[in-house]
């Protein structure tokens, strides 16, 4: 089974330039927790979670509208390409302790989001999919694995006093 074949195809993206409260609106209006960034040319240079935003907020004096998703994304992008192997894909978000992957195209373009939803709701127990156990397993390591945490940069940060 094939990454395209279950993967979310319409998935709404932000760039580097916006800011993060831009981004929490998308991801509150799209009932969805991360975006994927892309550059004009619709090329994947980062991701940006809920938690990023909320971290970003908390360790700055500065407005969400002040603050630059290019401050808050990670650039260090793990992702998997249309044609790649489902089983592969899970095996990658285990490995990295993440719950979602951009897709990308031969090309570098953003064409979806490979969510751990995705792959419960359409590739496990099916024959040309994901055994049951393969995907608990994964699922249960990719839950148990601390967060890691970003580098702050607390220079741009008032001391409350």
């Amino acid at each position: 089974m094939r990454v395209h074949e279950i993967m979310t195809g319409a998935v709404v993206s932000c760039r580097a330039d916006a800011d993060v409260g831009a981004a929490a609106r998308s991801m509150f209006e799209g009932r969805f927790g991360t975006l994927p960034v892309v550059d004009t040319h619709g090329k994947v240079t980062g991701i940006i979670t809920d938690r990023d935003i909320a971290m970003a907020v908390a360790t700055r004096q500065r407005n969400a509208s002040h603050i630059a998703v290019h401050e808050a994304m990670s650039a260090d992008v793990l992702g998997c390409l249309v044609a790649d192997d489902v089983s592969a894909a899970l095996g990658l978000m285990e490995e990295a302790g993440v719950r979602r992957l951009p897709v990308m195209d031969a090309t570098g373009h953003l064409a979806g989001i490979l969510s751990i939803d995705d792959i419960l709701v359409r590739a496990v127990g099916r024959e040309d999919g994901i055994d049951s156990a393969t995907f608990v397993n994964a699922l249960r390591a990719i839950c148990s694995r601390p967060p890691v945490e970003p580098a702050v940069n607390f220079s741009d940060t008032a001391t409350p006093g």
